[in-house]
């Protein structure tokens, strides 16, 4: 009973909510007097511990005299309390990847990140924060379905435009609202230094190979550059604004010369996306 009453508590339950809902469970119903023998649970305790479940749908009540207390099935409570306790976790983590790239912003304009999990975080956090519009550079060859829920959200409330250098090939999953482009060359000095240099693949620099993923640009004030080095996956965040704000302008110029392929933007202009 001990590791049962453990298990309840840490899915939000307290010990004495524990013990009445397993006394129950245990019992099949009950009465106040039932309950309290059958869980160790003050007499005068019991009442409000019954209701307060009852409250939360965890228990029903038999009016009468005395009352009678019936449990609800296990796996529907224990389904309501796990989705309470998943929700807090979200909730927390959230709150503490603000907390965190508030710090960072203050103490720094520029930072790295590592591993997946902050990598993707730290994503969320920006197009979280956006307050006039997103831009994506997608050169990921595979597909950009891990960040599609995040760009599809986006899209709801603001302007998203994703640049597919690389075509969209390997898009499998809906991008929500957000207008698809796949640039093209527009002066020699793009198509040379840029396209063919940092879009078409690996950088080698000293020995190490950089290859390009993702550009998200959050308005003009964060952007975060997802890259790999010699396999291994970073990521760096710049608020920087003399960096941030070149690299919006770049894109800028890159969407208006690009074709649309996608989304509100290709709807305005008549074009509708490819079947396949």
């Amino acid at each position: 009973m001990d590791d049962l009453i453990r298990s309840l508590t840490a899915l939000g339950l307290t010990a004495y909510e524990a013990r009445v809902y397993a006394a129950l469970v245990g019992i099949g119903e009950g009465s106040a007097r039932q309950i309290h023998e059958a869980s160790g649970v003050p007499r005068p305790r019991v009442y409000d511990i019954a209701e307060g479940l009852a409250g939360r749908g965890f228990i029903t009540v038999r009016r009468g005299s005395p009352h009678v207390y019936i449990p609800a099935e296990p796996a529907v409570v224990i389904h309501h309390l796990k989705s309470a306790v998943d929700a807090a976790a979200t909730a927390a983590v959230q709150g503490l990847d603000a907390l965190s790239l508030d710090a960072r912003a203050k103490n720094s304009p520029i930072w790295y990140v590592q591993g997946e999990w902050s990598i993707r975080r730290h994503a969320e956090s920006l197009a979280g924060g956006v307050a006039r519009d997103l831009a994506v550079v997608c050169l990921d060859y595979r597909e950009i379905g891990e960040f599609a829920r995040l760009i599809a959200d986006a899209s709801r409330d603001h302007p998203v435009s994703v640049l597919l250098p690389n075509g969209k090939r390997g898009i499998k999953k809906p991008l929500g609202d957000a207008s698809l482009y796949v640039p093209k060359p527009f002066c020699t000095f793009f198509q040379e230094n840029i396209f063919e240099k940092i879009y078409c693949g690996p950088i080698p620099v000293d020995g190490s190979a950089f290859l390009l993923e993702y550009i998200f640009i959050a308005d003009d004030r964060v952007c975060m550059i997802v890259y790999r080095q010699d396999g291994v996956r970073n990521a760096v965040v710049i608020t920087l604004p003399f960096i941030t704000c070149v690299q919006r302008q770049f894109v800028n110029r890159m969407i208006a010369n690009a074709d649309c392929i996608g989304g509100p933007a290709g709807d305005e202009m008549g074009v509708r996306p490819p079947s396949a």
